[in-house]
């Protein structure tokens, strides 16, 4: 007798059922399908990284892109630039390059030398980066806040032979190096002082032929990016090629859907000199042969018109940005725009769906690392991800991770933990805080701080799983939950110890910004003189002085509500008109801690509280008296 006849054909159908259910039940659970298409993208990804590589013909430099997408693509009638409602095709902005180029050929500039670069965002700054690129030099990428005794430092470290800025900061260097200005048409009447000054009809002097791209390696300097210097004077992080590469080279989200986002045209009002501009917005621009959509200083008023005006099909955003747009009145351009994709990193779950729906971007992809990064929980540090997320991996993924890792963490060594018998570290079970680390394969492609060894090793690991490996420090403390999402938990430091436990100022920090009222703060540890530990206190900004009472009458129980456990409640809050922020929206804690408490003399305007019981009271002179003493009950 036949086997199937026999069982039957409602059985069978019952049990293949039963197999479906039971499959979309593990897939759901165990995410493998997640996973599989995670791994296919990586595949392909890389393999499109490898084909650039190789069609730039040993070249490797975003010059050789800009050329190939006039020259081999045939794409130079497209726009490669937009800037206060100009254009500059792909075609007219590689001859301004190419004439650039020439003329910084003339004044000895070779491959593998070091250029300062001190410019703002123009298309002048976009012609001297690719003009310094086709020579085959080095852009060291300078601040343009910097001045005196921290513009010297960046420029020594550097190691630069001369500078180039554009016009409107030329007064503003004083180094003894050949320093040339460049106003193609950006900067109007500025007063340049005596400085050499190149002009649109300077460069028409100089042939667009001629010279030919310099050979470069995915190894050698490309450019120079600061760090922001909150400890210390600025590093200089040494960027390779091969990073550009990477970050130029398509998504496979993109890259699969091209109908979708192409083509794409990428809007920054962020500084190029700093690792999210540059790398996503120049970078990305040239390798999708999209348009880089530029606008000299951010303006939060100005943003959405900027985006509509330009056609932007994608913004980038960093910090508090996305903040500081959402605290701007109701304008008609905030959905009357072509924007799909928010790109960046540091937006705050509290205001990333308040974000989404006002301005109607659909699509934010939070990438996780930038300058520094080696950590790649996403797809190539880009990915849709839920808000305070940045990745996400399944048990197959995690099993054949072998490049970044999760490893436990010790507050006292600020390092991350080693088991006392082997002196391995250890990795992080799921639901556990460690730093994120990352394998270093080839020491030539490592991101280092030039001129600063010291600073290099600080951030490796040796013998971290077996001997003689070489890891990466993040310096970034993360948590993968038991579904497999990673979020970021703190920075190395930003975890103090009070009564005996670590508390994480970021959490406490994002629980403040989502009370009603409150508009940003910064959470922190303290040292007290008469207590053991630091104490926590945070900055807070209001949105308005007029809900100081509130906020402040029901601070302690809305972070109970939470469920912050009391050693790690603020002993201390600093309401402050501003919250301090550099040009990169990077919150400056610094500024802060440098201030006392004492209610007689440091003040500075702001209006200081304490935690006294269960209740948030103003900080007078008695009550700070017995804090200094340490009767107080903190």
């Amino acid at each position: 007798m036949d086997v199937l006849s026999e069982i039957g054909a409602p059985t069978l159908a019952m049990a293949s059922a039963l197999s479906v259910a039971a499959g979309a039940y593990l897939n759901a659970k165990l995410a493998i399908s997640t996973d599989l298409a995670t791994i296919s993208k990586d595949k392909a990804f890389v393999k499109r990284v490898g084909e650039r590589i190789a069609k730039l013909d040993g070249s490797t430099t975003i010059y050789k892109m800009l050329e190939r997408v006039v020259e081999v693509d045939g794409l130079g009638a497209t726009d490669a630039l937009w800037f206060e409602q100009n254009v500059w095709s792909y075609s007219k902005l590689k001859d301004l390059v190419d004439r650039m180029a020439a003329l910084l050929r003339g004044r000895d500039i070779n491959a593998g030398d070091t250029v300062g670069v001190f410019a703002s965002n123009s298309p002048e700054m976009v012609v001297i980066l690719y003009a310094l690129s086709k020579l085959g030099a080095v852009s060291a990428m300078i601040n343009t806040n910097l001045r005196d005794d921290t513009f010297t430092h960046c420029l020594n470290v550097s190691g630069s032979k001369s500078i180039i800025s554009t016009a409107d900061l030329a007064q503003n260097v004083c180094v003894d190096l050949p320093h040339l200005t460049l106003n193609i048409s950006s900067f109007g009447g500025v007063e340049t002082g005596p400085v050499e000054l190149l002009t649109l009809e300077t460069l028409q002097q100089f042939s667009p032929s001629g010279l030919p791209a310099a050979k470069r390696t995915p190894k050698d300097l490309a450019v120079l990016i600061y760090t922001s210097g909150t400890t210390g004077k600025p590093k200089a992080c040494a960027i390779r090629n091969m990073l550009t590469l990477i970050t130029s080279t398509p998504l496979s989200s993109d890259a699969n859907n091209p109908s979708k986002y192409y083509p794409m045209r990428i809007y920054s009002s962020l500084p190029l000199f700093h690792g999210t501009a540059f790398f996503t917005g120049l970078c990305g621009a040239v390798g999708n042969r999209g348009t880089l959509c530029l606008r000299r200083k951010f303006s939060a008023s100005q943003f959405w018109k900027d985006v509509h005006d330009s056609g932007a099909t994608r913004i980038l955003y960093i910090g508090e940005l996305c903040r500081y747009l959402l605290s701007t009145p109701a304008s008609p351009y905030d959905q009357d725009h072509n924007c799909i994709v928010a790109t960046g990193n540091g937006l705050r779950g509290e205001i990333w769906e308040k974000f989404r729906s006002r301005f109607n971007v659909p699509e934010i992809r939070e990438f996780y690392r930038s300058t520094e990064g080696v950590a790649k929980f996403d797809n190539h540090g880009v990915g849709a991800f839920g808000a305070g997320k940045v990745g996400f991996s399944g048990p197959i993924r995690r099993f054949m991770e072998d490049d970044t890792f999760i490893v436990k963490y010790d507050t006292d060594t600020e390092m991350p933990w080693r088991d006392p018998v082997t002196g391995f570290c250890v990795r992080s079970g799921l639901g556990q805080e460690g730093e994120a680390i990352g394998r270093v394969r080839d020491r030539g492609l490592l991101i280092e701080y030039l001129g600063n060894e010291g600073a290099t090793e600080a951030k490796l690991l040796r013998d971290v799983f077996v001997k003689g490996d070489l890891f990466q420090r993040t310096g970034d403390l993360v948590v993968q939950d038991q579904s497999g999402w990673v979020r970021f938990q703190d920075r190395v430091g930003d975890t103090f110890r009070w009564k005996g436990e670590n508390v994480s100022a970021g959490e406490i920090r994002d629980h403040i910004c989502r009370i009603e009222g409150v508009h940003d703060a910064v959470v922190y540890g303290v040292k007290l003189s008469s207590y053991d530990g630091q104490a926590g206190a945070a900055g807070i900004t209001l949105e308005s002085p007029a809900v100081e009472n509130e906020v402040m009458s029901i601070l302690y129980d809305e972070l109970k509500k939470k469920g912050v456990p009391s050693y790690a409640f603020p002993r201390l809050v600093r309401l402050t008109e501003k919250v301090a922020t550099g040009v990169t929206f990077k919150q400056a804690k610094g500024d802060l801690v440098k201030k006392g408490w004492d209610p007689r003399k440091d003040c500075a305007g702001d209006i200081l509280y304490w935690l006294d019981g269960t209740r948030y009271v103003k900080l007078g002179e008695q009550s700070w008296s017995e804090i200094e003493s340490g009767k107080a009950k903190l």
